[in-house]
């Protein structure tokens, strides 16, 4: 599964919103996905959905609000042997199954990722790319693309410093979709016929537990195809 391109987070440094995930998914159009609700599985998962491969790349576990994004790495040739990226987020968003908190041996079971993983108070970031990793998050911005996570990105940057100028104006972070996570950004938004951004999103996660998200979604050329918007609280 290709999945989300340039993802940032700010983790406990906005005034209202302990946390802020926003990103861009970029994937082939032609790959089919549910849009973002809730999964009538009972696992508590709110999130988008890959209807060919079963998991998602962004999602919220409503009980705990624990949330979890991933981002291929670019340059790394997918192995269909290895585990599904989009099975270890929905393992993780629920807090159950084999790799629900998986230890740094196992991160080499699945091809090439980056991911951010925020619950119980924390923040980590799992890779395998240059060497698999594990860190805790200091409280701060940050910001994940398709490049390793010890080389300069751009795309990742931009993101970031966008979402830190709302966090130091104590600004609405819905905004960001509006300005930078909108197709009138080109540095961040792909337009392509066949590979393209398929969905914006934001998560918006307040000190007393109400969590808000909101999805954009588009077709082909950049078309915008719907948006969800979805609030409840966790717990």
């Amino acid at each position: 599964m290709r999945v989300m391109c340039v993802v940032a987070l700010a983790h406990r440094v906005h005034p209202d919103c302990p946390l802020i995930l926003v990103g861009n998914r970029d994937e082939f159009h032609g790959r089919p996905a549910a849009p973002l609700g809730a999964w009538d599985d009972g696992s508590g998962i709110v999130a988008g959905r890959d209807l060919q491969a079963g998991g998602t790349w962004l999602g919220v576990h409503a009980p705990s609000g624990c949330a979890v994004v991933v981002t291929n790495v670019r340059g790394a040739m997918p192995d269909p042997a290895k585990e599904s990226r989009g099975a270890l987020v929905t393992d993780m968003l629920r807090g159950s199954g084999r790799f629900a908190d998986p230890p740094a041996e196992d991160l080499g079971r699945f091809n090439a990722f980056n991911l951010f993983a925020v619950g119980d108070g924390r923040a980590r970031l799992f890779t395998n790319r240059p060497v698999p990793l594990i860190m805790t998050l200091e409280p701060g911005v940050h910001a994940l693309a398709n490049e390793p996570v010890d080389a300069p990105c751009p795309r990742a940057e931009r993101l970031r410093t966008a979402l830190a100028a709302v966090v130091a104006a104590g600004a609405d972070p819905e905004d960001l979709l509006d300005t930078l996570m909108a197709e009138d950004d080109p540095a961040l938004f792909l337009r392509g016929e066949v590979y393209g951004t398929r969905a914006s999103t934001l998560v918006l996660i307040s000190a007393d537990g109400v969590v808000r998200m909101i999805e954009r979604r588009y077709e082909a050329g950049g078309v915008a195809a719907g948006t969800t918007a979805l609030d409840f609280k966790t717990g």
